[in-house]
């Protein structure tokens, strides 16, 4: 495998500030600033300093809580507030998030405390064919994926390919269209997120159950986006974690650069006390 596991730590939180902590499905980090930003599928924010030394993940440290507002102060609220993909974005002086959601697709920008940015100077019009939540495979498995990419603005995908999609194959689409596709047959398990990588290319998040056995695996994939042909990019496997091997895994959604080749990924709970938030940092080697 290319990708090495350097710590993990389980997140014992219930709330920060008045906010429940549970069912993380994003995560960004502000380099700048220090400070990670976690997003749950219920329309709440939070942010957090994580204390590394060593290689270790030495204490997670809670700032704030906040409930997503849109740009006229209203909360989300059901169904519309199944908030899963984020990345964070600076703009000159400006830094914002871009958030996806699932059941009424559709991305949207936020200040950092989780209000609706007002004047909006990106394009986050999505093509029409991911607007409709009849193309997807299911309300709750529509835009799982979101990041910011310097050449091709923003990036999305649902956790399965679309309704109709008959080649084997899953887009990942930018407000233009379809970017590329890569091959399913690559990638079994549904996408949870994917983020930039140093070299332009992405490293993407996938998650499998087995019901039968009732383990989870994990997958950690390149896509290639400086190599599409005809449409089509290549993928490279880097790392399968499967909890029958003894890996301490639960429901990973969120994924993050950090430093230099060093990323982290967070588990989303689902509000379930038999589940767990895991946050988790590993080293990714140098690939093809």
């Amino acid at each position: 495998m290319k990708v090495r596991i350097l710590d993990s730590k389980i997140i014992e939180i219930s709330k920060i500030e008045k906010e429940k902590f549970h069912g993380i499905s994003g995560l960004s980090y502000d380099e700048n600033r220090d400070i990670f930003y976690l997003l749950n599928d219920r329309g709440r924010l939070f942010s957090a300093r994580v204390l590394v030394r060593d290689g270790k993940i030495v204490d997670f440290i809670p700032i704030n809580g906040y409930r997503l507002k849109d740009k006229f102060g209203k909360k989300f609220l059901k169904p519309k507030r199944d908030s899963e993909g984020m990345a964070i974005v600076q703009d000159g002086d400006k830094k914002s998030l871009l958030i996806s959601f699932e059941g009424y697709p559709r991305v949207i920008e936020f200040d950092v405390y989780g209000r609706g940015v007002k004047e909006n100077k990106k394009n986050l019009t999505l093509p029409k064919k991911l607007q409709n939540i009849k193309n997807y495979q299911g309300r709750n498995s529509s835009l799982e994926a979101l990041t910011y990419h310097p050449r091709y603005g923003i990036l999305t995908t649902g956790e399965f390919p679309l309704k109709g999609q008959k080649d084997g194959y899953q887009g990942i689409y930018n407000s233009k269209g379809e970017v590329c596709k890569f091959k399913k047959d690559y990638f079994e398990n549904a996408v949870t997120e994917f983020e930039v990588m140093s070299d332009g290319n992405l490293l993407v998040l996938g998650r499998d159950f087995d019901f039968k056995s009732f383990s989870i695996s994990i997958t950690l994939k390149k896509i290639y986006l400086k190599n599409i042909e005809n449409g089509r990019c290549k993928v490279e496997n880097l790392a399968v974690f499967t909890s029958e091997e003894g890996w301490d895994l639960d429901n990973f959604e969120g994924l993050t650069h950090y430093k230099d080749n060093i990323y982290f990924m967070i588990s989303d709970d689902n509000g379930n006390f038999l589940q767990k938030t895991i946050l988790t940092m590993f080293e990714v080697s140098d690939s093809k």
